[in-house]
């Protein structure tokens, strides 16, 4: 075998490694009710690949980017969304959950409710973490509270590192559409 083989050998084998080898993927959300705003933003390789600003409409999900350029406009009862919720279906066994970080920020204005209202939350974030960690035990996962006692604010925030293949990923993907279209 001379060299030009061998190199025209290299390019099938990286694509097969690029498709089989998993890859890191950053999620991270935030949302604060009071202003019906939030942030969705996706990193693979801590490169970004997206980042929206998110407020919800009743029967709709409103994004624009983060130059506030582009403005789009997802119904609940759309095709697109459809996808979106098969791809979420067919994607979570595929996944491996590597860290999850939950940060909250409530306060009512009165610190006794504030801290009823923060040990709560507390108590269902853990049920929450007790249930993901009897699936994904090799999982990291982490809350942190802040607890405003004489001002009001609500802001949580989540931070999901996973890895998944991208043959897993494409897998996905085409079948939730052939799903979609079929019903």
């Amino acid at each position: 075998m001379d060299l030009k083989t061998s190199l025209y050998l290299i390019i099938p084998a990286v694509v097969i490694l690029l498709l089989v080898f998993p890859i890191l993927v950053e999620f991270r959300v935030s949302f604060n009710p009071i202003y019906n705003r939030g942030v969705v933003a996706l990193f693979i390789f801590k490169k970004k690949i997206f980042y929206y600003i998110v407020s919800l409409h009743g029967k709709y999900i409103k994004l624009e980017n983060e130059n506030e350029t582009k403005m789009q406009e997802i119904e609940f009862a759309s095709p697109e969304f459809e996808v979106i919720e098969e791809f979420g279906r067919q994607i979570k066994d595929k996944l491996r959950l590597r860290k999850c970080l939950i940060h909250y920020q409530i306060g009512t204005g009165d610190a006794y409710s504030s801290a009823l209202v923060c040990g709560f939350l507390n108590v269902l974030i853990m049920q929450f973490f007790l249930y993901v960690k009897s699936h994904k035990p090799t999982a990291s996962l982490c809350v942190y509270d802040t607890v405003s006692y004489n001002k009001q604010a609500c802001e949580i925030a989540g931070f999901l590192s996973i890895s998944v293949s991208l043959f897993d990923v494409a897998y996905s993907y085409i079948y939730s559409v052939i799903i979609t279209k079929m019903k």
